[in-house]
């Protein structure tokens, strides 16, 4: 078979020591057709003739192809780097891919050159291998499909294990894994390969004499763009802490029972005397709208009882700093500007020198003596509408379509941070093509409830993401004409994207890509009334390739197929812009000739000149696989309004005249008599 360069040219335009390969597009994936010697000495000269994705692993085949993918599409050249962990020595290379076209086949070259590294990023890398080799904890370095790469001195002190007899085998696989931490082990490295950082893991681990020890594992990516080639494992041995914490349960027991019955019913947060909130429980979260992880750490001003005078928090404030119980009734502000009513017990803890560390508040609910039924339901519907779509783009705005909140999907999304969006407008963030349906519901919700509709956004980066929401107008009874509006949307770009192929293909022939009857039968109606209303004359063309069955019989279907194509392409190319080319099915099309003039011979004159554009351009003729064709074709003609007055009229006429233009030989045409 012939390809693009010969081999004995190849090797004598590649040489050296950069890897140089030439590939042949076949379907998604690449065939190795030329390695030059130092490319045959890394692969050997096997793997010519041999695909991609056979040599190289799942992960590397995935990136490399989007590279040679985007370098045919862009014709274009792609530059990129990449890694390599060999031989315990980090290595960087960069490839140079250029796409090629010969024959109608699509190639890649690709260049692939070693990068030195200077000296002071070697230093920085014998600097991080010393670390590596003299680290307290047990580390281990994984490819990113979990085979280790090598273990440190401290790992095999642990568990009597040398870097030869673990080296390239999973980690999971090794004795010191039992059979019940595997999957849960395997799970963690999947996640550290996607990227994530996987932070203090509590598993159990055997020795080589099966004793049970218990680490806290940490993983860490290494990443190249949006890629990890390897993760780097650590464990701390956690066992003596274990215990002891087993032991300390044992004692605490009551104590914890306490605590739960405490739990179950009340509302506990505790902070230190800086006014740092330092534990909550799930009944707090509950009730005021809030994470764990959004309220531990920060002030308790974040949740500052609202509604109170001066002097009422400077009375607690004198209470607390006396060592004295505080008692009363509290109103908290929920995440959502809510309030929510509680009677207190604020308590000062104090150390065994009897100094105020913390401060815990006991809090039982009341909000239902305070509130209408109604405000309580309508707090509960947000509430659960967040927790049930935390994954979707969620989103809470005032009556005027200011944003109060914004769920973190937004910069996940669409790239936009809480402080982009808060106290902004949410049309700032709506594309053009659907800022109308925004405003317009913002102008209509009084009286709405729940409505649904999509929306296009624009990214942070101004790309455009479709979204389909779900809105719920919360009103406050006590006050009218305030409300708040609450959207819960999800992302449907590609539902888009798939709805829009979608509709292509249902008026489209898959051969030609030309419109198909479906598209005749919809598009037809506003041909005909744009015909009535500018008085002007309708051609319809019935075109049948002369001897196509010749073709397919001779030559081969796929031969037949793009024959087809180049005689659809022609009479594309052969009438204006606003006249309409249908395929029918086989050799058959219909051309519809728009905005003739409804004088006869002018007509004909107009149309006749189409016709002989589209004879020319046939008798030019083309080449498929060195095969010269030059077909004529037969012409059936009606006329609206003159023969018919709809479609079904116009096209059983048009078929009508096309096989009465047959009767007369080949090339020939008919144009429908008047009745």
């Amino acid at each position: 078979m012939e390809y693009l360069l010969s081999e004995e040219l190849f090797n004598e335009l590649f040489i050296g020591k950069d890897f140089v390969f030439l590939m042949k597009k076949v379907g998604d994936d690449y065939q190795y057709i030329r390695l030059n010697q130092a490319a045959q000495a890394l692969l050997s000269d096997k793997a010519i003739g041999k695909m991609l994705s056979t040599i190289t692993s799942s992960h590397n085949f995935s990136i490399i192809q989007e590279f040679y993918h985007q370098a045919i599409m862009k014709h274009a050249q792609i530059d990129y780097v990449d890694y390599a962990y060999y031989k315990s020595e980090i290595r960087k290379y960069e490839t140079s891919v250029r796409p090629l076209t010969y024959k109608g086949d699509d190639y890649i070259l690709a260049i692939t050159k070693e990068i030195l590294y200077d000296r002071n990023i070697e230093d920085k890398f014998l600097f991080m291998r010393s670390m590596f080799d003299h680290a307290f904890f047990s580390t281990v370095i994984l490819s990113a499909e979990g085979a280790v790469y090598e273990v440190n001195p401290s790992f095999m002190e642990d568990f009597g294990l040398d870097n030869d007899a673990v080296k390239r085998k999973l980690f999971v696989n090794l004795p010191i894994v039992p059979n019940d931490e595997r999957e849960n082990i395997q799970t963690f490295l999947q996640r550290a390969a996607m990227g994530e950082n996987i932070g203090e893991k509590l598993i159990k681990l055997h020795t080589l004499d099966k004793k049970e020890r218990f680490y806290l594992m940490s993983l860490s990516p290494v990443m190249q763009g949006d890629n990890s080639f390897a993760i780097f494992l650590i464990m701390q041995d956690f066992t003596q802490f274990t215990e002891q914490k087993a032991e300390l349960r044992l004692k605490s027991h009551g104590l914890e029972v306490f605590k739960a019955a405490l739990n179950s019913a009340t509302a506990i947060a505790i902070w230190d005397v800086d006014g740092i909130i330092i534990e909550v429980n799930d009944l707090f979260l509950n009730a005021s709208g809030y994470t764990a992880e959004e309220l531990i750490g920060k002030p308790y001003t974040l949740i500052e009882p609202s509604y109170h005078t001066e002097d009422l928090m400077h009375l607690i404030n004198e209470t607390l700093e006396a060592g004295d119980i505080w008692r009363g009734e509290l109103c908290y502000r929920t995440k959502y500007h809510a309030d929510y009513w509680v009677e207190a017990a604020i308590v000062p803890l104090k150390n065994e020198v009897g100094r105020t560390e913390q401060y815990l508040s006991i809090n039982y609910d009341i909000t239902d003596k305070k509130r209408m039924l109604t405000e309580l339901k309508n707090i509960e519907r947000t509430f659960r509408l967040i927790t049930e779509n935390t994954n979707d783009l969620i989103v809470i705005t005032n009556e005027d379509g200011i944003i109060i909140y914004a769920s973190p999907s937004y910069r996940v999304f669409l790239g936009y941070e809480n402080v982009d969006l808060q106290g902004q407008f949410y049309s700032d963030i709506v594309d053009e093509e659907s800022k109308m349906a925004w405003q317009t519901f913002l102008n209509n919700y009084s009286g709405l409830t729940d409505t649904q509709f999509e929306l296009l956004l624009k990214a942070k980066d101004g790309t455009p993401v479709w979204t389909e929401g779900n809105v719920t107008v919360v009103h406050d009874p006590e006050r009218e004409k305030v409300s708040q509006i609450m959207m819960v949307s999800r992302e449907i770009t590609h539902r888009k994207e798939r709805e829009n192929d979608l509709l292509y293909l249902a008026y489209h022939d898959t051969l030609t890509q030309l419109p198909n009857r479906r598209y005749l039968l919809k598009e037809f109606p506003k041909l005909l009334a744009e015909a009535q209303e500018t008085t002007n004359c309708l051609a319809m063309l019935y075109i049948d390739g002369d001897d196509f069955k010749d073709v397919n019989d001779h030559y081969g279907h796929d031969t037949g197929d793009d024959f087809i194509r180049k005689f659809g392409q022609v009479l594309v190319n052969s009438v204006r812009s606003h006249d309409l080319v249908i395929r029918i099915g086989g050799d058959e099309f219909i051309v519809i000739l728009t905005g003739l003039t409804r004088d006869n011979e002018k007509r004909k004159a107009q149309m006749m000149h189409i016709i002989q554009r589209i004879r020319e351009e046939l008798k030019k003729g083309w080449i498929i696989e060195n095969n010269y064709f030059a077909p004529t074709a037969s012409i059936g003609v009606a006329y609206y309004p003159d023969h018919g007055k709809n479609l079904d009229e116009l096209l059983d006429l048009a078929d009508q005249a096309l096989y009465k233009a047959k009767e007369f030989g080949k090339n020939k045409l008919y144009i429908t008599e008047a009745h």
